[in-house]
């Protein structure tokens, strides 16, 4: 580049460098302008806020002493200016300043200071008038940032909504309070200084510090200013119907609001008629109630029951909507409630609902305890008696008020059961294309009501049927409703069905989420809770609920209604444990256990199968059909216990015959049977535990005891083993009074106690497996585990095991004064070794207190833990041993009684179980089975009542060795066992004689070998058996020197008892006879008599 061009780049650059420099100068120049004036106006401000917030500074409260007012201009002035610059909620606390002093200066009598004399005054009037709009506008935003964290904050809180309630109505301002006239002037400004209020945005913001203050246990502000707030959206919701979805939305799913209001809300509430609006809006748009958050919709329900229980005219007249409204919010809370079963480690636990998907943050949880005082009230006699007394009006007169069909109805109700787990008719095989769904009546309605809460809160089942059974009437006119519904044949509209209670109700399983399900299921659910804890008393002589001839209906009912849905098919092993089914099933078992104690029905034949033989049910069931399968599990006393046990004993044959036969040797001290036993057993395969065990016994001098084990040996060891393991001292088992024994919660001082329990669970069943009855009396408890967990009612079995307990809780249930004077709790302080430990029977149940209300739920979780939770472990494990060994399936066949008479035969039965007052019916139910019954017994009542039948075992001997049944002898022995034995030498001869002091279950025809007794001349060890010889000595009743010094089964050479074989010498006289026997069985020295 030459030099000129040179010089001209130069000359360019340096005026692009000019340039530059001249931008940023006049850059900086603007920036620094710009620096300036943000300084100078953050300054100005700042010097508002602190000029502002100085002058203010005293107003920190309400209180007038001390603190000296403003004038008017000077307020004025300041307040336009902040106004114009606040920032929040940064200035929150001097706009709070600010609203303090403005209400304080409306009580002074200077008017310099007063700030009503501004609006009296036409030239300050509109700027004032624009201060106080802005403010007002202004609190809504401001309540958006205040958490209630800080009492600065909540202070803040309360002096807003007082500025809006000072400023809603000009008739408490000091210069104008006596002035009407100009009050009436005052009031038309002030509603249009607060009408930026109903704006929707600003009314949302109020409603939500509604819910901000009411969800917590108590308000988090005062509760006047609560109800201020309340009364100043109430206002604007009353003027403007287009506000109603958000004040239903908003603030009517507030926690427990209605709770929080005073009498003064309240009347305006209900008088204004906006419940009734709600309650309409609510009605014609349900997808608001769907739109609800699930927590917010369980604040919503509260309220409306809350509120229902308030205005009793409202619900009458619109008894649909209402419980439509509470049916509806209910199902929405459903989807995140976790269903029985569905537990698991994720789920979060829920004051109302229980096990729930959701978590819950702290304050909501505190809250939620005010909801739950509101949804009892759901359950309260009032509301309960009001929608009953409704529903169910002249159900038992000519004209069934609950009959009337309620319009409309069908499409939402099945909606709510869709939501509630009910599937579409169309899935059924059953529904007809000519079945129409009549719509529902009323009753139905209400019931339905009832049916979702029970679903929605199953975790207070019992609280809920206790408040709707509180008057027995409502159980039997529901049940007259039932009656005639049925029988008016307004179950469908099909005409292939005739019109009956059972048919109606059959119909009813092709059409679950009909609404007529709810009442029969109502029905049942709550007449099995309300029987299973009534006393005899109750039952039997004061008829509650139901007069026993009603009783019997209902038994009737329910027991063909549950055969005729499996047999029929309409119930499969999927259905069978829900729905309309589950709970008609669960009745009719209370029933059945109530009348297996103390009969009402008085029919031996009344609880089996209708119309159907056994032996067809029998094949069905051996044949694994599905029906037959479900009916022998659910239903098996359709079937006479004598058939269902012959069926058991079939099943053990065949299952032993698939097993090897291999005997196992055991060798047992006498001195250490259990610990032997224990030791060697529990180390069998189940397998080698159901073949052949023998036993050899050790003496007291540590020599083989003499004998040959041909069962008889294992049936003494078993029986021994039993009779020690149950002992009480042990403290593995307790006993009742009554002899019943139960696990000893105390166990645990047993090291591997849970050990133990699984061997006599494994003993007790091979006792069972070989047929051997033996003398112990379970607890039903523990019977109905070892059957797969067979409903029991706690209350009612806690009479046998706890009787204590039982009065005690019989007494609270009875109590008719208030219940909390008691100071229970829903929890129990358990001693253990001397330390006290207190167990909740609920979550936080220390802290709940038992009310008249809850007093049915605490009588029901109060047994349930003492009869079911406390044992829960060693139960478990006793039924694991057991069923190891008998097929849990083979068990089904049984009721838990009698499972009890398989392990202890009648005798037991009847001494231990049955009362004298169905002693009657219960000799007629188990006539079949009778056969170890002595005929004395019988006739006296009770006295035979643990004897050995007799007749049964004479007529199953055989005789040897020249003997017959009117030999002299044997004339003699059964004399001797008959008259002269006592109940216990007969028993004692049993067990002399079969080495088992019980007889065969089914009877001596049952025994193994069987009973035999045969005459000898000799020793055993010269004992050749029988000759020509001694056949015909023994028949002419002719006997050698020698034999009559030895003893009957004289066991030197021991093999009798093991063959049940008696050798009876041919003695002389009957005394020698009676002597020898009552030694001999009175000896107790195993096979070492000699």
């Amino acid at each position: 580049m030459d030099e000129r061009s040179q010089f001209l780049a130069d000359a360019a650059a340096q005026r692009r460098d000019r340039e530059l420099q001249r931008v940023h100068n006049d850059v900086a120049i603007k920036l620094q302008a710009l620096a300036r004036g943000y300084l100078v106006r953050q300054k100005f401000v700042n010097d508002i806020r602190t000029t502002l917030s100085d002058k203010l500074s005293q107003f920190t409260d309400l209180e007038k002493s001390g603190k000296t007012l403003l004038s008017n201009d000077e307020v004025l002035k300041w307040s336009r200016l902040f106004l114009r610059i606040k920032r929040l909620p940064e200035d929150n606390e001097i706009l709070g300043q600010l609203c303090r002093h403005i209400i304080l200066s409306l009580d002074s009598s200077a008017k310099d200071t007063n700030w009503a004399t501004m609006f009296l005054n036409k030239t300050t009037i509109a700027p004032a008038s624009i201060v106080i709009t802005d403010i007002i506008s202004c609190i809504p935003q401001s309540l958006m940032y205040i958490s209630g964290a800080r009492v600065s904050e909540v202070k803040t809180w309360q002096t807003f909504i007082h500025f809006l309630i000072v400023f809603g109505s000009c008739n408490g301002w000091l210069l104008v309070r006596n002035a009407p006239q100009v009050q009436k002037v005052l009031n038309d400004l002030c509603s249009k200084l607060c009408c930026s209020l109903g704006e929707h945005a600003n009314f949302t913001r109020l409603a939500n510090s509604l819910f901000l203050a009411s969800n917590e246990h108590k308000p988090v502000v005062s509760s006047q200013a609560l109800n201020a707030l309340f009364s100043i959206i109430m206002k604007y919701v009353k003027a403007d119907n287009s506000l109603l979805p958000l004040f239903i939305t908003h603030v009517l799913t507030c926690p427990a609001i209605v709770l929080h209001l005073n009498k003064a809300n309240l009347d305006t509430f209900l008088g204004s008629g906006l419940f009734d609006r709600c309650l309409t809006h609510l009605r014609a748009s349900s997808d608001i109630v769907e739109g609800i958050e699930p927590q917010k919709t369980i604040n919503l329900l509260g309220n409306v029951v809350h509120l229902g229980y308030l205005d009793e005219e409202t619900v009458k007249g619109r008894i649909v909507d209402w419980t439509w409204v509470i049916g509806l919010a209910m199902a929405q809370c459903t989807e995140f409630a976790v269903r029985a079963g569905e537990q698991s480690s994720h789920n979060h636990w829920h004051p109302i609902f229980g096990h729930y998907k959701l978590p819950i943050d702290p304050k909501t949880e505190r809250s939620l305890r005010n909801v739950l005082k509101q949804l009892q009230m759901l359950w309260s006699y009032r509301i309960v008696c009001r929608l009953f007394d409704k529903a169910l009006e002249g159900v038992d007169q000519a004209r069934p008020n609950g009959h009337v069909p309620v319009k409309e109805l069908g499409a939402t109700f099945n909606k709510l059961w869709k939501k509630l787990g009910g599937g579409p008719t169309s899935d059924s095989a059953h529904a007809g294309e000519n079945e129409k769904e009549i719509p529902p009546t009323l009753a139905a309605v209400v019931c339905q009501l009832y049916m979702t809460a029970l679903s929605t809160m199953a975790n207070m089942k019992n609280e809920i049927i206790a408040g709707v059974c509180r008057e027995d009437r409502i159980l039997r006119q529901l049940w007259a409703y039932l009656v005639r519904w049925g029988a008016e044949g307004k179950h469908t509209s099909s005409p292939s069905l005739s019109s009956s209670p059972l048919n109606a109700a059959l119909a009813l399983l092709a059409r679950p989420q009909s609404p007529h399900v709810a009442p029969l299921r109502l029905f049942a659910d709550a007449a099995a809770i309300v029987i299973s804890i009534l006393d005899e008393e109750e039952l039997y002589e004061r008829a509650v609920p139901f007069p026993l001839e009603e009783l019997v209906h209902i038994a009737r009912f329910c027991n063909y209604f549950c055969f005729r849905a499996v047999w029929n098919g309409y119930v499969d092993d999927r259905l069978a444990d829900q729905g309309l089914f589950a709970s008609i099933h669960q009745l009719c078992m209370v029933l059945h256990v109530r009348d297996s104690r103390r009969t009402f029905v008085n029919d031996p034949k009344f609880w089996l199968a209708p119309d159907v033989k056994s032996s067809v049910m029998m094949g069905e069931f051996e044949k694994k059909t599905s029906r037959g399968l479900l009916l022998m599990r659910r239903m098996s006393h359709l079937i006479s216990l004598k058939e269902r046990m012959l069926l058991f004993r079939k099943f053990v044959t065949a299952d032993k015959a698939n097993i090897e036969s291999t005997a196992t040797l055991i060798t047992v001290a006498r001195n250490r049977l259990v610990e032997d036993g224990y030791r060697q057993l529990s180390l069998l395969s189940t397998r080698a535990l159901k073949s052949t065990i023998r036993v050899k016994f050790v003496n007291q001098q540590g020599l083989d005891e003499a004998g040959i084990d041909q069962d008889g040996v294992f049936k003494e060891f078993l029986e021994l083993t039993i009779k020690q393991v149950f002992d009480p001292a042990l403290n593995l088992f307790h006993s009742t009074a009554a002899g019943v024994l139960y696990p000893s919660p105390t166990s645990s001082v047993h090291e591997d106690h849970l050990a133990l329990f699984q061997f006599v669970g494994r003993i007790l069943a091979k006792a069972v497996y070989e047929g051997i009855v033996v003398d112990v009396q379970l607890a039903p408890v523990l019977l109905a585990a070892m059957l797969g967990g067979r409903r029991l009612c706690a209350f009612d079995e806690l009479s046998q095991l706890d009787p204590e307990l039982y009065r005690n809780l019989t007494f609270v249930k009875k109590y008719d004064g208030d219940v909390s004077d008691l100071s229970l709790t829903f929890s129990i302080d358990e001693d253990f070794m001397g330390k006290i430990n207190t167990v909740d029977l609920v979550p936080g149940g220390r802290t709940i207190q038992v009310t008249n209300e809850n007093k049915i739920d605490y009588v029901h979780r109060m047994a349930h833990h003492r009869v079911f939770s406390q044992t829960k472990q060693q139960c478990r494990a006793f039924v694991a041993g057991a069923q190891s060994v008998l097929n849990p399936a083979w068990l089904f066949l049984f009721a838990p009684h009698e499972l009890q008479f398989i392990i202890s035969g009648y005798t037991r039965l009847s001494k231990k179980i049955l009362t004298p007052r169905c002693t009657t019916r219960q000799l007629i139910y188990f006539a079949p089975l009778m056969i170890m019954h002595s005929r004395r017994g019988a006739d006296q009542g009770t006295g035979g009542a643990a004897d050995i039948d007799l007749a049964d075992l004479k007529k199953h001997v055989q005789y040897y060795g020249g003997f017959h049944g009117s030999h002299r002898l044997i004339k003699w022995l059964w004399e001797i066992v008959e008259k002269d034995f006592t109940p216990d030498e007969r028993r004692l001869f049993l067990k002399f004689v079969t080495s088992c002091s019980r007889p065969p279950l089914l009877g001596f025809s049952y025994l193994e070998p069987p009973f035999s007794i045969r005459c000898v001349e000799v020793s055993d060890d010269q004992d050749q058996g029988d000759t020509l010889g001694s056949v015909v000595r023994g028949f002419l009743a002719l006997k050698k020197s020698q034999s009559s010094s030895r003893l009957p089964t004289d066991t030197r050479l021991p093999a009798s008892t093991c063959f049940n074989l008696l050798k009876l010498p041919n003695y002389n006289k009957k005394s020698v006879l009676l002597s020898k026997l009552r030694y001999a069985i009175h000896s107790e020295t195993g096979f070492e008599l000699s």
